[in-house]
């Protein structure tokens, strides 16, 4: 982890996050109290901003790149089950429980978070305690979240099971021209199916033309037909 100690970059971290998740629908007064513990870090591909079992060192909010989320298996096995994209935020769970880290969290790529460190975040809190149930409304959308990742893998038919996930990474992952940051290898790893069984279902959605296939990368096309899909 590196610290970007600019204010410029702070603030322009910031504005990004002022447009999209959590942050941006919170009240200009919270988000300018937070903007006030705000600290910028950059992570390189794979480093690890925490891991399950440590101790709560802040809230983050990731700004640009992307984020693994994994959950240890009972195989001693860690499992991806989401990538993440800008506008994301995580760590309020552990820290205002007050318990270790559930999950571990990694850069998928080189990525840029901003933190609210655990000391300054909590006397926050502490002196206004209001501010809980902005931290509430982010555990819900975490919640949510995850629930429509549990419930993605119970879909028995593996079509509807892709689909409904590309529409899931498609809000949370596109760049301007709606492409998702996914590797077919990685996308197989999430929707729980052999990278061959993925990729027979990516190309008949390509021909369909429900999405377009890039290098470590899919777009998707037409959300209204893949809807059609869950629905089958």
């Amino acid at each position: 982890m590196n610290f970007v100690q600019t204010s410029g970059e702070l603030i322009a971290a910031l504005e990004i996050l002022a447009e999209r998740g959590w942050y941006s629908n919170r009240p200009k007064d919270v988000q300018r109290r937070l903007t006030m513990i705000a600290k910028l870090r950059q992570f390189e591909t794979n480093e690890p901003l925490y891991l399950a079992g440590d101790t709560a060192n802040g809230v983050f909010g990731l700004v640009n790149g992307a984020l693994n989320i994994s959950f240890p298996r009972g195989d001693g096995e860690d499992y991806v089950m989401h990538r993440a994209g800008s506008g994301f935020w995580i760590g309020d769970l552990a820290l205002f429980s007050r318990e270790t880290r559930l999950v571990s969290v990694h850069a998928a790529v080189p990525t840029t978070m901003v933190q609210l460190p655990a000391q300054e975040l909590m006397k926050l809190v502490h002196d206004d305690p209001k501010l809980y149930a902005d931290f509430y409304a982010l555990t819900y959308e975490n919640f949510q979240t995850t629930f429509k990742v549990v419930t993605n893998l119970s879909i028995s038919s593996v079509e509807a099971r892709v689909a409904d996930r590309l529409l899931l990474e498609a809000a949370v992952l596109p760049d301007a021209q709606g492409w998702v940051g996914l590797s077919q290898h990685d996308f197989a790893e999430l929707v729980a199916l052999s990278l061959p069984t993925l990729q027979r279902v990516i190309t008949r959605f390509a021909r369909l033309g429900l999405v377009e296939k890039g290098y470590g990368r899919i777009r998707v096309i037409d959300r209204e037909r893949l809807r059609q899909v869950c629905m089958q």
